[in-house]
């Protein structure tokens, strides 16, 4: 076997032990499984829900803040499930549980937020441009931003030594992250997060997108998703919002600007409306 796989089974063996994650419990892949299911009614979804207390608690305060606007105050599981949809409620939850692993952090606290931040703005960015593009699976989008740079929670979390060497290489020579985990180390954050994705048993497809965020023309079917995500980080970016590990923007890659078939005249329209819904949903997220 030679060093680079070596390395990779290094790395797998890291992601494998790392146990109890806050993020994905029972109860989210339960969630996830009746979303997936025809079958499934409001009622089936809001009785997996309510036997988690602080996932139901935490869905209840999301869905009566000030962000969804609703009239009335909303008093149960159910109703909720049926205003908003399947998809929007796996979203949700998976959005709250996701904190947990971000906001778990002590020593890098300050890292940590920038990371939440630069992921929240990313979901926001991808749902903005998919709704501009009108792509059917906007609450996919959304995850697959939220969780395109899991990798590097994982790093700062499991590899801090690899991570904050990485951070410092960047910040010293001027360069991108990714470019330094390529000098630096046998892997990147993209394949961590995929590695995480596996583990956390989600789609195929969102690991593939978390995989190929930075090479969309890599992600075979799934190359609009993947380009989408590319570009939604870029602007997240370039509207500085939070940090993610270093203080470059990305080149955009040339099949995703390709792909999306996008208009230069498209792009201040987009990072308007990028920083409107990410001051919206940042107030109440950083709330529960």
């Amino acid at each position: 076997m030679n060093k680079e796989n070596n390395d990779n089974l290094s790395l797998r063996k890291k992601i494998r032990r790392v146990q109890d994650l806050p993020t994905l419990s029972k109860t989210v892949f339960r969630i996830t499984e009746l979303v997936n299911n025809p079958k499934s009614s409001a009622k089936d979804l809001a009785l997996v829900i309510t036997e988690d207390q602080v996932l139901t608690a935490r869905l209840l305060k999301l869905v009566n803040s000030a962000f969804y606007g609703f009239p009335r105050k909303i008093s149960t599981i159910t109703e909720a499930v049926v205003l908003l949809g399947f998809d929007a409620i796996r979203s949700l939850l998976l959005t709250t549980s996701v904190m947990d692993l971000f906001f778990r952090q002590k020593e890098n606290r300050f890292k940590s937020e920038g990371l939440w931040d630069h992921s929240l703005g990313c979901a926001v960015a991808a749902k903005v441009i998919g709704n501009f593009l009108r792509y059917d699976k906007i609450e996919e989008l959304f995850v697959a931003g939220l969780l395109h740079d899991i990798g590097k929670v994982v790093m700062l979390m499991y590899m801090p030594e690899d991570f904050n060497m990485v951070v410092d290489a960047a910040a010293d020579r001027n360069i991108l992250m990714m470019e330094a985990e390529e000098d630096l180390l046998p892997y990147n954050h993209a394949y961590a997060g995929k590695l995480l994705a596996e583990r956390w048993r989600l789609s195929s497809k969102l690991a593939e997108i978390i995989a190929c965020h930075h090479e969309p023309e890599l992600a075979g079917r799934y190359t609009q998703e993947s380009a989408i995500v590319h570009l939604a980080d870029i602007f997240s970016r370039a509207l500085n919002i939070g940090f993610g590990g270093d203080d470059k923007i990305p080149p955009l890659n040339e099949n995703a600007w390709d792909i999306l078939q996008l208009k230069p005249e498209n792009i201040s329209v987009l990072m308007e409306e990028i920083q409107n819904e990410f001051e919206d949903i940042s107030m109440f997220a950083k709330n529960i």
